[in-house]
């Protein structure tokens, strides 16, 4: 095998591995919709459900917001993975690709630019131009639930009397699973 064949393979590997990643990108971007899609849904039927049930369980406030948690975390997730494939595509793939392309003897040089569309750094758009006016369309697949955790919450401090036991420990853990989904998502948003 000749030393541009051998090239050749590299750069339709790597083209594969690109096309895998970007795959796992826009399906990891289809889960996010669907994941919001769930968390209107699961909103929607508990406000339903508290009408009908005329709030006769009102531990159910608490334990609503726990699984709302889990939605924000599910999000938080999948903004890291899609991060870190974008990153992979931008640190790894890319540049071989275009080492392998100078290098190859080539009648007609292709534009990598086009080629490579999903290597832009992994960032958020926060920190870009204008961040701030996008801070409640980026945040709003963390901020929802957690809106709708502290209403949950809010809503049964306000009818449960008197709060017992297991009503004031579900409270200690709402309070700690909100301060930590919160942390969690503004160091996504903004830190490193």
């Amino acid at each position: 095998m000749t030393h541009e064949e051998r090239l050749q393979l590299e750069h339709a590997t790597l083209m594969a591995e690109y096309e895998s990643a970007r795959t796992e990108i826009e399906g990891l971007l289809e889960s996010s919709r669907q994941t919001n899609n769930l968390l209107l849904t699961v909103i929607s039927l508990f406000v339903g459900g508290l009408v009908f049930f005329n709030t006769q369980l009102p531990l159910a406030f608490l334990i609503l917001p726990l699984f709302l948690y889990g939605l924000t975390w599910t999000q938080v997730r999948q903004v890291l993975i899609t991060r870190q494939v974008s990153a992979h595509i931008a640190q790894v793939i890319a540049p071989r690709v275009r080492e392998i392309l100078s290098q190859l003897d080539m009648a007609h040089p292709v534009d990598d630019k086009i080629v490579m569309a999903y290597e832009g750094k992994a960032a958020s758009p926060a920190r870009s131009k204008g961040g701030l006016l996008l801070i409640p369309a980026l945040g709003a697949g963390y901020g929802l639930p957690l809106l709708a955790a502290i209403i949950s919450v809010g809503a049964y401090l306000l009818i449960a009397r008197p709060i017992g036991v297991i009503g004031w420990v579900l409270i200690a853990v709402n309070a700690a699973a909100l301060v930590y989904s919160a942390a969690l998502g503004f160091m996504i948003e903004f830190g490193r």
